[in-house]
């Protein structure tokens, strides 16, 4: 089986398996929204964002780094199942002890014992890692698919049930837990790795280097992704916060599900690609271009409706969200490029590369980010996204171009073609939302937002922007067979 084949069967079952989870997931989660209050989301924000940032050494790096290399020994193994342990004992113990300073610096003391509970996270990454290392390794991503399917599928009914008997912000919490548990359980059942840990940690010095790399460069996206969490969390209350985490994650949707997947069969297959034919250009290239003319319309698409989408998803209690889902994914194209700028420059051996790429970001965006939230607020914050992802994008793009010896022109080209399809498309929707808004139901106006939007996006598809169209196309017939 030719890496192509390979990609596309892995693309498949993790694209059957998403659309399904999500789905899922989405349904019970608009229902949950409208169950809980701001206030549970606000809380829920500010101890995963605690959490998110610990779990980033958790794993260490070491499934990547048990991907990327060519060969290991069994011995090598047991040393990085040693270093788990030691790690996520580790963890845990600094959380617990930290968990009242977290709360003072968040001025919250509710969620000491939310921290409390999501520490069962660090045991559920000891179990897993080297089990999602070898499938991945091997490329069964039907098998990690389907693991992901039953773990969502749980989750969501865990948190759905404890919404609905009034458990607040403890069913994003237990709803969470439950899906690390099944997750890490249902991995290690279809790839065992028994094994006794090593604590001598000599042989796997260059597996350990690459995982180092490779947590920094986490750490560094983390802050990215955090950063206005973090700074939202200490500089309001948890009913703000909680209308921006909502608007988040609702502008996050397509991004959080699409570009993991899209990652994750990435790296190994850059890898062997890298391996064996040396030169991945041409599909980094490819994948830049489906990339950007799959989330242009959606994001733009999503943006343009968010005025009729929230009120018939959330009801009016959420009214508030509207604004910031309309900024915050006018920018997540470009940000889905840039992330999978990460596994080719990691295929490529230059981990470091990926690492500044993030650390650029981050000094664009942080001061960007706190001056607009401190004296804008919520929509303070979104201009500063709106306005500083450009700006990095560039800096990143060039750097990509350079170092990964992608040809510049076509690699601008598949970035302004599907861009300018997009502002039609975002153009024309708000015209007819301006021209019928108030004479026709809301759903009407939503449905007709859509079809209007995705004919006109077709169309200027099919313009400026053929080639990435057909590239489309065919991908979606091969998935298909």
């Amino acid at each position: 089986m030719t890496i192509t084949t390979r990609v596309i069967h892995s693309l498949k079952w993790l694209t059957f398996t998403k659309l399904l989870s999500q789905l899922l997931r989405w349904t019970v989660t608009f229902i949950v929204i409208r169950l809980l209050m701001p206030e549970d989301y606000g809380i829920y924000a500010m101890a995963e964002v605690v959490m998110y940032f610990f779990a980033l050494f958790s794993g260490a790096g070491l499934a990547s780094a048990l991907v990327q290399v060519r060969d290991f020994n069994k011995n090598q193994v047991r040393q990085i199942f040693g270093l788990l342990i030691v790690i996520n004992l580790s963890l845990t113990l600094i959380v617990f002890l930290l968990a009242p300073s977290i709360a003072d610096f968040y001025r919250e003391e509710r969620i000491i014992p939310v921290l409390y509970a999501l520490l069962i996270g660090f045991l559920t990454v000891t179990i897993e890692t080297l089990p999602t290392a070898m499938l991945e390794r091997k490329m069964r991503f039907k098998a990690l698919s389907l693991i992901e399917l039953a773990a969502a599928t749980i989750s969501a009914i865990v948190t759905l049930v404890l919404a609905l008997y009034g458990y607040g912000v403890w069913s994003l919490v237990f709803g969470h837990l439950s899906e690390l548990v099944i997750r890490a359980g249902l991995k290690f059942a279809a790839h065992p790795v028994l094994l006794l840990p090593q604590f001598r940690f000599g042989e796997s010095t260059h597996l350990i280097t690459f995982g180092g790399i490779k947590t920094l460069t986490f750490m560094a996206w983390f802050f990215l992704v955090s950063i206005d969490t973090i700074i939202g969390g200490r500089l309001w209350d948890a009913k703000t916060l909680g209308i921006y985490a909502v608007a988040l994650q609702l502008s996050y949707i397509p991004l959080n599900k699409l570009v993991p997947l899209v990652k994750k069969v990435a790296f190994p297959a850059y890898s062997k690609i890298n391996q064996s034919e040396g030169d991945m250009a041409p599909y980094i290239m490819k994948a830049n271009s489906l990339i950007l003319i799959m989330t242009f319309p959606v994001f733009f698409g999503f943006s343009a409706t968010a005025s009729s989408l929230v009120p018939l998803l959330m009801g009016e209690k959420w009214l508030a969200v509207i604004l910031p889902a309309s900024l915050i994914p006018l920018i997540l194209p470009l940000r889905a490029s840039q992330e999978l700028m990460d596994p080719a420059f990691e295929a490529s051996g230059r981990p470091l590369d990926a690492l500044k790429n993030w650390l650029i970001v981050l000094s664009i965006l942080a001061p960007m980010l706190y001056i607009g939230a401190l004296h804008g607020g919520i929509i303070g914050m979104c201009l500063a996204w709106v306005i500083g992802i450009p700006i990095s994008y560039i800096i990143t793009s060039w750097r990509a171009i350079k170092y990964l010896h992608l040809p510049a022109i076509p690699y601008m080209g598949a970035v302004f073609r599907p861009l300018l399809a997009a502002t039609v498309m975002f153009a024309a929707i708000h015209l007819l939302r301006y021209l019928i808004e108030g004479s026709v139901p809301l759903i009407l106006l939503l449905a007709l937002e859509i079809l209007l939007g995705a004919a006109v996006f077709l169309a200027m598809a099919w313009l400026v922007c053929r080639q990435e169209l057909f590239q489309l196309l065919e991908l979606g017939k091969r998935l298909k067979k």
